[in-house]
């Protein structure tokens, strides 16, 4: 094996231990160095499976907006710039009722692929992207319900919250203001403004608490073959005492997915900079020099923003894995084999 690309660290394993058998649990620094390793060494199905579901999202506005632009939408753009809403209305609402349970089975499919292909990596198990969606597939109505019980876990009481503050603020500005919301006391208002201020906060931390809790819903799902309500509350069973420092994996990931983007954002910004310096005054002279350009441009910054976006969620993927299989070793009995 070659000085530059070194094999992957395995687990430190026991002494006369099976491979699947009991080790130690790592450190945050091993556990960040385990993630960029299985990335690096998976990127192609990562890659691959990481694009379907942009590439599907993509897709469905380039129809929504194909389907607004043979209505008619457009076609007094730009001489008329505010287009007649409800034509857009009669289009986007069909199309975006239509569009929630594709994407149900969209993620469905995607958390499925993706973390099999992670909890496979991390028991040092190559799979292709094909036989990831394989097993998605094999076990869609699963994923596809832990997805939505997930989401409505942290989504509803959320709802359920600006509802009652709604009503509430409503019935306070209306009782506070002469019963007419026409003009609101400023009492009201005062009232009112740091309510509103510490509700987002709120509900800002009870989103990252209620994430961090269930992150390792997918990886004991489909490490253990069980159902999405018997991974959730196995999920919150292994995140007890851990959510400091799947928090802290989760952040270092996002900072360095954050900055990767900027310096991207930053050469791009620097490029065109110089091209329109070159252009100067003569974009009539290179009209289609300079259109070509800004195709390329448009296109390459799209393949960039795929690229990063796919990266991003195979790193989080294998770090919910790899987090998983380290909250088991700390404490139950020693691990098998993944199902297969």
């Amino acid at each position: 094996m070659s000085e530059l690309n070194p094999p992957l660290p395995p687990y430190p394993p026991a002494p006369g231990m099976p491979p699947f058998g009991h080790v130690s649990p790592m450190t945050f620094g091993q556990i960040l160095d385990r993630i960029f390793r299985l990335t690096r060494a998976n990127i192609r199905p990562f890659l691959a499976i990481g694009i379907f579901p942009i590439v599907v999202a993509i897709g469905f506005e380039a129809v929504i907006f194909g389907v607004l632009f043979l209505a008619g939408f457009f076609a007094h753009f730009p001489a008329h710039p505010n287009p007649d809403p409800t034509v857009a209305l009669w289009i986007i609402v069909p199309f975006f009722l239509l569009f929630i349970p594709i994407m149900f089975v969209v993620y469905g499919l995607y958390y499925g692929a993706s973390t099999y292909t992670a909890v496979q990596a991390d028991h040092a198990m190559k799979v292709t992207a094909g036989e990831a969606f394989r097993h998605a597939w094999s076990r869609l109505g699963r994923y596809i319900w832990l997805y939505v019980l997930r989401s409505l876990i942290i989504a509803l009481p959320i709802m359920a919250a600006v509802l009652v503050i709604g009503i509430g603020a409503l019935l306070l500005v209306y009782l506070t203001s002469n019963q007419s919301l026409n003009n609101p006391s400023p009492a009201a208002l005062f009232f009112l403004i740091p309510l509103g201020i510490l509700f987002y906060i709120g509900t800002f931390v009870y989103v990252i608490l209620m994430s961090l809790r269930y992150s390792l819903a997918f990886p004991a799902s489909t490490h253990e073959n069980i159902t999405a309500s018997q991974a959730l509350k196995r999920s919150g069973k292994l995140t007890n005492g851990a959510k400091r420092r799947i928090f802290l994996v989760a952040l270092v990931i996002y900072a360095i997915g954050y900055a990767a983007m900027m310096i991207v954002y930053a050469v791009g910004m620097v490029l065109f900079a110089i091209g329109a310096l070159a252009v100067g005054g003569h974009v009539q002279a290179h009209l289609v020099l300079t259109i070509s350009l800004a195709v390329i441009a448009g296109i390459v910054i799209l393949a960039l923003i795929l690229l990063w976006s796919a990266l991003l969620m195979a790193a989080y993927s294998i770090a919910f894995a790899v987090i998983y299989r380290d909250q088991c070793l700390r404490k139950d009995s020693p691990l098998p084999a993944p199902a297969q």
